[in-house]
């Protein structure tokens, strides 16, 4: 919600100055009020395009909602360079000193403006593959390989061919075992189609492809049908639940989301309350959890691993640095008294389908125990 607010004040304040300052470039002989309103609609097309899905049910191709995804990047990036341009503009006027004209700022303004969207939207499509290395206070049986992944957000930008790329990556590193953190979804539960789910199914490791769901699972649809549609895929969904990897001698404890909004309601269960289940105190245990909370509960029951994804790491310039202040960590790896805490900064977009600042990534983590050499 906050993030749609967000949104709907750069709508108001943002997209009129941006209105304005285009009126004084390229419009003046027209009516200023309606050139503004023109390029308000224009603007606004993503959140009308939200509501219209949302509120109204309404159906809208994914070429539509995919344009106003770049609208609203093509607006972010216009503001941010019209004002870099229009203080170096109010600075050359306090120095008396002649300065671009109105049109000609405009003009760079918006080369730049598209020179980044195209840059941001390839970078968005070149998936990275992180790798780190683990070792446990605890004993393994054997030492294991997990490919994690998170945020697919399937929509507008995810089709059935990207998703397939993904999964040859995936498949191409050998994972022992698959973990998917959640936001599988973007928005809407009919974007999960048969030739998705016909590429998840082709995802391949020996012990299992397990998921947790997140936030935006829940605003397309609630929890069960989720699970169906995965259990197609064969994949095996954990809500607030506990699994045994046999093979390895370890627990995966799957939570549900933190932030669900289109469910019954209920709060998820404590992690004390799931780590009883787990029967042996001994093993490795390993939190899959979509949301990046901290420390403090994997901590609280002597976990070895969370794995979260959620934070995009900010996905834009510059509210990746905003992110990464605002967060513990908004993606990487960090270890506090043998809890190894890991966020990606997942695969798939929110919003404006670009990457400017920060990557796409799939995590390969390799896992030893403490009885075992690297």
């Amino acid at each position: 919600m906050g993030i749609i607010l967000l949104i709907i004040l750069q709508n108001i304040v943002f997209g009129s100055y941006i209105a304005f300052r285009l009126y004084q470039a390229f419009f003046k002989k027209y009516n200023m009020w309606l050139i503004i309103f023109i390029f308000l609609i224009l603007f606004s097309t993503f959140l009308i395009a939200r509501i219209l899905v949302k509120t109204f049910g309404i159906h809208l191709p994914n070429s539509i909602i995919f344009a106003t995804h770049l609208i609203l990047a093509f607006t972010n990036y216009l503001f941010i360079y019209l004002a870099a341009t229009d203080i170096i503009r109010l600075i050359f006027k306090l120095l008396h000193t002649p300065f671009l004209s109105h049109k000609v700022q405009m003009i760079i303004v918006l080369v730049l403006t598209l020179v980044t969207i195209i840059y941001g939207y390839i970078n968005s499509h070149n998936t990275k593959i992180t790798a780190y290395t683990v070792t446990l206070k605890k004993e393994l049986k054997e030492n294991i390989t997990i490919a994690a992944l998170s945020d697919l957000h399937i929509g507008a930008d995810m089709s059935p061919k990207r998703l397939s790329k993904e999964v040859q990556i995936i498949n191409n590193m050998k994972p022992d075992v698959i973990f998917i953190i959640g936001d599988i979804i973007d928005n809407n539960i009919k974007d999960l189609t048969q030739a998705h789910i016909h590429e998840l199914k082709k995802l391949n490791a020996p012990l299992g492809v397990y998921a947790v769901i997140g936030n935006h699972d829940y605003y397309s649809s609630d929890a069960e049908t989720i699970k169906k549609l995965l259990t197609q895929a064969d994949i095996n969904t954990l809500i607030d639940n506990v699994t045994y990897i046999q093979e390895k001698g370890v627990y995966i404890i799957g939570r549900d989301s933190l932030r669900h909004t289109n469910d019954d309601g209920s709060m998820r269960q404590n992690i004390k309350t799931l780590y009883d289940k787990v029967e042996d105190k001994a093993k490795p245990v390993i939190i899959l959890d979509h949301v990046p909370k901290g420390l403090k509960d994997g901590k609280s029951i002597n976990a070895d691993i969370q794995i979260s994804g959620h934070t995009h790491d900010g996905q834009t310039f510059p509210l990746n640095l905003i992110v990464r202040k605002m967060t513990l960590l908004s993606r990487g790896m960090l270890m506090d008294d043998g809890f190894y805490y890991i966020v990606s900064s997942g695969i798939g977009l929110w919003g404006p389908p670009v990457r400017v600042g920060t990557d796409a990534e799939i995590l390969l983590i390799n896992v030893y125990g403490s009885n075992q050499n690297q």
